[in-house]
């Protein structure tokens, strides 16, 4: 499988001869857009897309992200079901806010699991449905935004 930065800045994920490009993947339900930029505003880590459709009858789609702590994970959750609910999209079902490990929100076609590390690297949803088309999303970390150019006497610049 080879892997690939296009040019909106999200990758695209090859498998075999198929391509699946962020854009295709986000335009198959209304939903995965709202959800995909929620994560990535959260600066959710390593977030994947699978389409399911054809290979379960569970769900269609799968959005897949990794949390750095409990409150990020409690963060990213509280704020997807939200954002859900304020565009018309009620959850089914959400699981997990307590124990932060791994938090589910169920919309029935689409499932939004967001992990801690470990836990991701235990359940291995993306192994389990390998055969699935997959895209992964780039981060949105903002390493200039997250630390500042220190220079000596900074503070003492007179503007």
């Amino acid at each position: 499988m080879d892997t690939t930065i296009g040019d909106c800045g999200y990758l695209t994920t090859m498998k075999g001869d198929s391509v699946i490009s962020t854009e295709e993947f986000l335009a198959r339900d209304e939903r995965l857009k709202l959800i995909v930029e929620t994560l990535q505003d959260k600066k959710a880590l390593d977030v994947v897309g699978l389409d399911l459709r054809g290979k379960s009858d569970s769900a269609d789609f799968f959005v897949i992200c990794t949390g750095t702590s409990d409150p990020h994970v409690k963060s990213m959750g509280s704020d997807v079901v939200d954002a859900l609910r304020s565009a018309g999209h009620r959850p089914w079902h959400v699981e997990g806010l307590d124990s932060l490990r791994w938090v589910l929100v169920d919309l029935v076609d689409v499932v939004i699991h967001i992990f801690r590390h470990e836990a991701r690297d235990f359940y291995a949803l993306e192994r389990l449905w390998g055969d699935a088309e997959s895209v992964e999303f780039e981060d949105q970390w903002d390493t200039a935004e997250a630390t500042p150019s220190a220079q000596p006497g900074w503070f003492l610049k007179n503007d």
